[in-house]
Formats: C-alpha cells, sequence, structure tokens
C-alpha cells in the first residue's frame, strides 16, 4: 500500500540575480507486514528466604528455556532484558516488617517465524513462565521498504512542483536544484495493548500481526 500527503508552497525569489524557486516537499508511504517479532516475558517467584526465591526462579527459568528451544528458539534469539530482586514489606502500625523477597527474570525472545508467536507464548506459560511485558513487531532488514517509501516522497515533491508551476504558467526547470531527505521513524497499524496477559491454557494466544508503516520525506527545490 503506496500514498502521499498534499502541502501548499508558494514560489519565492532570492534576489534580483538568483534564481526563482519553488519549494516543496513530498511524502511517500510503504505498508508492510513484519517478519521479525521480540516478545517479552519472564518469571516472577516469592519465597520469605532470598536464596530460595533465586533458585526457585533459576529452576523455572532453566525449564522454560529447555522448552522453547526444543520447539526450535535458538539459544542466541533468547537474551535477558532484566534481573531484579525486590525485598517485601508489610506495614503495621507504621512499622514495616521485611515478610520475604521476590525475584523477577525478564527475557526479550527474538522469533523470526511470526506464524509461531502464540505457540510460544504457550510453551513458555506451560513451563514456568508468569509475566508478559511488551511485543515489538519488527523487520529484519527495512532499507529496501525506506527506499521504496523514499523514491514515491521524490516523485510526489516533483508532480507538486510541476502542478504549482502548470497553475502558474511557469516554465519550471525539470531537475530540482537540491533535494533533502528526511527520514521519518517506522510506526504500527493498528495499535495494539504493550502488554499481553499470560494466564494458563490449552490453546495459544491468537496474536493479530500488526503492519508496519515506513515513511519517507524529501524537501525539493526547483527553478523557473
Amino acid at each position: 500500500m503506496q500514498d502521499w500527503h498534499m502541502h501548499h508552497y508558494l514560489p519565492t525569489q532570492r534576489g534580483k540575480h538568483s534564481p526563482q524557486t519553488i519549494t516543496v516537499t513530498g511524502q511517500g508511504t510503504v505498508t508492510v507486514k513484519p517478519d521479525t517479532v521480540i516478545i517479552t516475558l519472564g518469571i516472577r517467584t516469592e519465597h520469605t528466604n532470598v536464596r530460595e526465591a533465586l533458585s526457585e526462579n533459576a529452576q523455572r527459568a532453566g525449564v522454560m528455556i529447555q522448552a522453547l528451544k526444543a520447539i526450535g528458539v535458538h539459544e542466541e534469539d533468547i537474551d535477558t532484558a532484566s534481573f531484579s530482586i525486590y525485598p517485601k514489606y508489610n506495614y503495621t502500625n507504621g512499622i514495616s516488617v521485611l515478610v520475604g523477597y521476590e525475584v523477577e527474570h525478564i527475557f526479550d525472545i527474538t522469533v523470526r517465524d511470526t506464524k509461531t508467536v502464540g505457540n510460544i507464548y504457550e510453551t513458555a506459560v506451560a513451563n514456568g513462565a508468569n509475566i508478559a511485558r511488551h511485543i515489538q513487531f519488527k523487520l529484519a532488514n527495512e532499507q529496501p521498504y525506506y527506499q521504496q517509501a523514499l523514491a514515491i516522497a521524490v516523485k510526489n515533491a516533483k508532480e507538486k512542483a510541476f502542478v504549482i508551476a502548470h497553475t502558474l504558467g511557469l516554465p519550471l526547470h525539470d531537475m530540482p536544484i537540491q533535494i533533502k531527505e528526511e527520514s521519518l521513524a517506522p510506526t504500527l497499524s493498528p495499535s495494539l495493548p504493550s502488554t499481553v496477559v499470560l494466564a494458563e491454557q490449552q490453546t495459544a494466544p491468537p496474536i493479530q500481526t500488526q503492519d508496519i508503516i515506513i515513511s519517507a520525506v524529501a524537501q525539493a527545490i526547483f527553478t523557473y
């Protein structure tokens, strides 16, 4: 899917002996299906003894990682995003009493086959995961799509310059004297909640793949 937006500009004159110019901005957009997903999930354990909380967390994390590797997730695609230990307190009559510890180990899992995302969630939950954070849809290489968007933006800028020149009856030169590229960050459409709720279940959660919108902007100056 490709589209562009129109902006309005007027011819300018930079001086008595300078060429008269028209400045326009073109925008090009390409919509692409992602080929990579990064899911962030992990394991939270609690115990009155910090060593026990750590030991249980490490054991459950090991089981989860082995289960994910068994369904085809490569070890290098499983990375620790954060590891935290929190003391837990009870407050009674204004007095805090240490009652235990909470250990949280969060992983970023890179998924290179978007159709397997639901199965990875299901497997992780069945093997110890009890917390999820973000899910990110990405492209392994967005440059070819950005180049397409940039080409559309340049073409759009040229078309707008010729519309202005034709409307005013100006003899516009075919080639611009200056082009400035202004890249835009990829966006997602439509949006999804940033958190995925994990619960033990028999079927994989229906993860819907989001489109990635890649845009480019090109400013061009034409003389007449």
